[in-house]
C-alpha cells in the first residue's frame, strides 16, 4: 500500500487549517487549479486534461470556513466524487498526499465568496527520453559557473604542447583531468594572459604554430575554484543536510529519474566546494532501468546503475549526466535497494552509506533490504507533506536515518507496534514496516 490515503473518508479527516490557501511554488513541478463556486460541488475543469503524461504528487481540497459550525463533510465528499468521476486515475493513485485546506480567513460569507475554492493538483511530468533530456539540460545550467571578477591564475594546472614530454617532467596522477583546446583557450583556462603565447617557442626562437595544446589538471589547491564561481541552488535540502552531518568516507546513492535534477544538482554543487576534501569515495546513480520494459524489471536485476569512485568534479558531473540521459521513464516504483547494494559492493569500506530518494517514488525491490547490512541515511526530496513509509521502514531496518531539509529522523528505537507522529501523520509499525495510518 502506498502511503496516501486510501479512500473518501479518510481523505476528509485529513483536515490543515491555514488563514489563507497559498500554493506551492517548486520548479520542477506544475499546478492544475480546478476550480468550483462557493458552496457548489460542480467543478470547472480545462476544456482539456490529460493525466496520461503526469504523475500527481499531491492533491489539495481548498474550501472556506464557513459556516464555521459545519464540518462541511457532505459538500466536499461531493466534490471528491466529481473529481474522480472526471478522473478516475486518482482514486487509487497510491503516490498522492491528500490534504484538505481549511481557510480560517474565509468565516465570514462575504469573504468567503471571494476566495479560492476547489482543488490544486501538483503533478510533475512522466519520464521519457524528452522529459530527461530537459531535465539534464536544467542540470547543466543549474551547474553553469557565474562569471567570477577576479583574474586568478590556476594552480596545479599544466600546459603541453607534447604530452609525452609533460610526463617526462612532472608526475601525473591517473585521476588527472585532461582537456585539449587551442593554445589562446588554454591561457584563458588557466588565467593566465593571453600574451603568455608567445614564451611557447621553437628551437629557433619562433612561436610554435600549433592548433592545439594539452591542459593536464589536478584536483586539489586550485585557488581560483572558490565556490562564488557556482550558482547556488534555489532548493538546499539536499545542501544543508550534507551540511548538518558529519559523515566521511561516504557512499552517495542518488536517484537520477524523473524530476530529481535539482537534488542531483545539489549534490554536485555540494561536491564541488569540498571537491578537494574528498569526503564522497564512491557515487552511485540510478535511472530504474536504462531502456528496460517494466514487465522484463526483477528486484536485483533490473539495472540503470552507474557509478564511478573518482573524486574529480568533471569525471562525477559526467556519469550523473550519462545516467540521467540512458533513463526513459516507466513505472514509478524504482530499485532504490539494488542501487543500494551495487554501492556496497563497489565500496565495501565505505563507513557511511547515504541515499538521495524521490518521497513520491515507491520502492520496487524492498524484498532485498535485508541484504543490506549497513546503516542507511536517507536525504528525502520532493516531500510536500506525507513520508513515504518505505524509506522509513529502510531506515528502521538498517539502523539508518531519515533526513529532511531541517529535520533529522531516528527510527531505529521504534518497536513493533509503537506509533509515530511525523509532520501531524501517524504511522505504526506493523510487521516490520511503516504504514501510514491517516
Amino acid at each position: 500500500m502506498g502511503f496516501a490515503q486510501g479512500s473518501v473518508a479518510e481523505i476528509l479527516n485529513n483536515v490543515v487549517k491555514v488563514p489563507v490557501y497559498e500554493k506551492l511554488t517548486l520548479t520542477q513541478e506544475r499546478i492544475i487549479s480546478l476550480p468550483c463556486d462557493f458552496g457548489k460541488d460542480e467543478l470547472h475543469f480545462p476544456d482539456s486534461i490529460d493525466l496520461s503524461k503526469f504523475q500527481v504528487i499531491a492533491a489539495d481540497l481548498v474550501y472556506t470556513d464557513y459556516p464555521s459550525s459545519d464540518d462541511l463533510k457532505k459538500l466536499n465528499s461531493r466534490r471528491l466524487m466529481n473529481l474522480f468521476s472526471k478522473l478516475p486515475q486518482l482514486k487509487n493513485e497510491s503516490s498522492i498526499s491528500w490534504r484538505l485546506i481549511r481557510q480560517m480567513n474565509g468565516a465570514v460569507k462575504e469573504k468567503a465568496i471571494n476566495m479560492f475554492h476547489g482543488f490544486v493538483l501538483y503533478c510533475r511530468p512522466r519520464q521519457d527520453m524528452t522529459t530527461m533530456k530537459t531535465d539534464l539540460e536544467k542540470l547543466k545550467t543549474m551547474l553553469s559557473p557565474t562569471p567570477v571578477e577576479a583574474h586568478v591564475p590556476r594552480k596545479n594546472v599544466f600546459i603541453a604542447v607534447d604530452t609525452t614530454e609533460l610526463r617526462k617532467r612532472y608526475e601525473i596522477e591517473p585521476y588527472t583531468i585532461v582537456k585539449k583546446m587551442t593554445p589562446t583557450e588554454a591561457l584563458r583556462y588557466t588565467g593566465l594572459d593571453e600574451k603568455e603565447i608567445f614564451n611557447y617557442r621553437d628551437e629557433d626562437g619562433k612561436p610554435k604554430r600549433v592548433d592545439s595544446v594539452y591542459v593536464y589538471e589536478i584536483p586539489g589547491g586550485d585557488s581560483s575554484k572558490e565556490s562564488s564561481t557556482l550558482k547556488t541552488p534555489e532548493d538546499s535540502t539536499v545542501i544543508k543536510v550534507f551540511d548538518r552531518g558529519q559523515w566521511k568516507n561516504m557512499l552517495v546513492v542518488a536517484d537520477v529519474t524523473a524530476s530529481m535534477y535539482p537534488y542531483t544538482g545539489q549534490l554536485l554543487y555540494w561536491m564541488k566546494l569540498h571537491e578537494d576534501e574528498r569526503d564522497i569515495r564512491q557515487f552511485v546513480f540510478f535511472n530504474d532501468g536504462d531502456n528496460l520494459d517494466d514487465d522484463r524489471k526483477k528486484p536485483g536485476k533490473t539495472g540503470g546503475i552507474y557509478s564511478t569512485n573518482s573524486s574529480v568534479f568533471d569525471v562525477v558531473a559526467q556519469t550523473a549526466f550519462k545516467a540521467m540521459s540512458n533513463g526513459s521513464g516507466g513505472a514509478i516504483p524504482e530499485n532504490n535497494i539494488e542501487a543500494l547494494l551495487a554501492g556496497i559492493s563497489a565500496c565495501p569500506d565505505c563507513a557511511s552509506v547515504l541515499m538521495i530518494a524521490d518521497n513520491a517514488s515507491p520502492v520496487s525491490d524492498m524484498v532485498l533490504l535485508n541484504q543490506v547490512n549497513r546503516p542507511v541515511h536517507i536525504i528525502l526530496c520532493g516531500i510536500h507533506e506525507n513520508i513515504n513509509p518505505d524509506y522509513l521502514t529502510i531506515a528502521h531496518a538498517t539502523g539508518g536515518s531519515v533526513h529532511l531539509m531541517n529535520e533529522d529522523l531516528n527510527l531505529s528505537s521504534i518497536a513493533e507496534g509503537e506509533r509515530i507522529i511525523l509532520a501531524g501523520h501517524e504511522y505504526r509499525m506493523i510487521g516490520g514496516k511503516f504504514v501510514f495510518k491517516k
